[in-house]
């Protein structure tokens, strides 16, 4: 009898021990950088062709995204939906009708929450309140300062605490966004972690030990951000479009899903992000213990091939929003031989990136005075590849969906061998504030070499060697005493990016989607442009 009664009590203390352990179980499921991608598309970010589907080459879009989402709330009562930011920017959805259709889509899935990303201030506060006032769940951000933004102020939380788990959601956004959007003088941004350790501080004062945060601020930032904070058990990540995956060593992988950092008290905190564009759905099943740890985690990635069913619903609510800009889409402006991705525009010389820059220094060199001497765009403003063939409308505005004018500026050629040398350094030399964009360029050849590891990109480790002027047949060295005349975008000159660090006001030009369809109906079909431009001395 004392046998059984011990064997009892041991019981009654492992069932209890094991309850304390996980307090409470919830599916994390969540998306990143959708930007507007809500009907499927290929590789490249365009519309799926028959070819495509015939390749199975056709992935996401808001009708699977619906499928996925409703089998993984599927038997799990406990599930929430979060969206880690940039819905805006990328497709004819949002260019021509702003956040229209994201709003419809996003409160048919019924999210939890979304933080902000840096491409929903692209088109002003004010309009981001309006898109904010729409959604039936709140938007998070606790490292923004709105207080001279009253509208903004009253739609945007640091944190949300979901009662019914207990479980507080803090929101932070990369604090480049107002060198890299048009977020305006009324809105600023913090440091993250200091943020996110301020509303861990006020969570806890209310009896929440229970925390993740959903961060628009880039996977090895969010590492960063793990690091250096108390109290976060998960952090659900966009902004940098990084795959992680369960198998780290697959081609394409930025890392392993989950990452797991030591945070400031010692234990796990679990970053995860799903690429971009909801080529990926991530869902993690998590435990937390009574206080607040994770006791375990899993999940993983979800690809959405052609082989996830469409929403029959979602997808014929698609057809029906895109309606009003499909005919305008599918005017032909011209032919390309051969595939031009946009992969690497960010980093380095690309083809694409040359090709838009060869489009932008043509325009620059119509008019019958002032011509200009050279083209310079951030590699971030190109967003998609374009395939070999036809090319229309809706392609272009893909590749280049922001409604950025040309400018032109006219720089002294010392001014202009700055703002070039801070670009690879990273760093402004005017400013010495970070440079987070990279240059595509006509009219211009640079040569640098790495400082070091040849692998190694960090900051400060390319230095420029010199700068020539000309043609792919007459180049010589910029001379420091000249005045150039750059054409460039209205973003640039504007200190998008932080190439420019001094905002220059110049009158509104053309704007770079019809530039690139003049360029196109004038030369096609057009070939892969001339390399070389950008060239690696190490």
């Amino acid at each position: 009898m004392k046998s059984f009664v011990f064997s009892l009590l041991c019981a009654l203390v492992l069932i209890c021990q094991k309850a304390e352990a996980k307090e409470k179980s919830l599916r994390i499921i969540h998306t990143n950088d959708i930007h507007a991608h809500y009907s499927p598309f290929n590789k490249y970010g365009g519309d799926c062709s028959d070819d495509d589907k015939t390749q199975n080459n056709c992935f996401g879009g808001a009708a699977r995204l619906t499928t996925i989402i409703n089998q993984l709330r599927s038997g799990h009562s406990n599930s929430l939906l979060f969206d880690a930011g940039d819905q805006a920017q990328g497709t004819l959805f949002y260019t021509l009708g702003k956040f229209n259709t994201t709003i419809k889509i996003m409160n048919h899935l019924r999210y939890d929450a979304m933080c902000l990303g840096n491409h929903e201030f692209d088109d002003g506060p004010g309009l981001l309140a309006d898109f904010l006032n729409e959604i039936n769940f709140p938007a998070i951000c606790a490292n923004i300062d709105t207080s001279r933004n009253p509208k903004l102020a009253k739609v945007v939380k640091p944190y949300v605490i979901i009662e019914k788990y207990k479980l507080g959601v803090i929101g932070y956004i990369t604090n480049t966004t107002g060198s890299i959007s048009q977020a305006g003088s009324t809105v600023s941004f913090t440091d993250a972690a200091a943020a996110v350790n301020k509303y861990v501080s006020v969570l806890h004062s209310q009896g929440i030990t229970s925390i993740i945060a959903v961060s628009h601020n880039g996977y090895h930032e969010d590492m960063d951000v793990a690091a250096n904070t108390h109290g976060l058990g998960l952090i659900v990540g966009g902004h940098s479009h990084t795959y992680l995956s369960i198998n780290p060593s697959e081609p394409g992988s930025g890392g392993p899903y989950p990452t797991i950092v030591k945070n400031l008290d010692g234990h796990n905190t679990y970053v995860v992000q799903a690429k971009a564009w909801g080529e990926y759905v991530g869902y993690v099943d998590i435990d937390f213990d009574h206080a607040g740890v994770v006791a375990n985690l899993s999940g993983k990635p979800i690809h959405m091939t052609q082989m996830i069913k469409e929403d029959d619903n979602m997808a014929e609510s698609v057809r029906e929003m895109r309606k009003p800009f499909d005919d305008y889409g599918e005017n032909i402006v011209g032919k390309i031989t051969s595939d031009l991705s946009h992969t690497g525009c960010k980093q380095q010389e690309c083809e694409l990136g040359d090709l838009v820059a060869d489009a932008m220094l043509w325009s620059g060199r119509q008019s019958t005075n002032d011509k200009a001497d050279i083209a310079i765009i951030n590699g971030g403003g190109i967003r998609a590849g374009a395939r070999k063939g036809i090319i229309k409308i809706k392609d272009i505005l893909l590749i280049t969906p922001f409604g950025d004018s040309l400018v032109k500026l006219h720089i002294r050629g010392k001014d202009l061998q700055a703002i070039v040398a801070g670009v690879f350094a990273k760093s402004n030399v005017a400013n010495h504030k970070p440079v987070t964009g990279f240059l595509q360029v006509a009219g211009m050849r640079i040569k640098y070499h790495y400082i070091g590891d040849h692998s190694d990109t960090t900051a400060d480790s390319m230095v420029v060697d010199s700068i020539e002027v000309g043609s792919n047949n007459t180049w010589s060295l910029i001379d420091n005493n000249m005045l150039y005349t750059v054409i460039t975008l209205n973003y640039v000159a504007h200190g998008g990016d932080n190439i420019i660090a001094d905002a220059v006001e110049a009158p509104a030009l053309e704007t770079l989607d019809v530039v690139i369809a003049d360029y196109l109906r004038a030369f096609s079909p057009v070939s892969s442009p001339q390399m070389d431009r950008i060239i690696n001395n190490s």
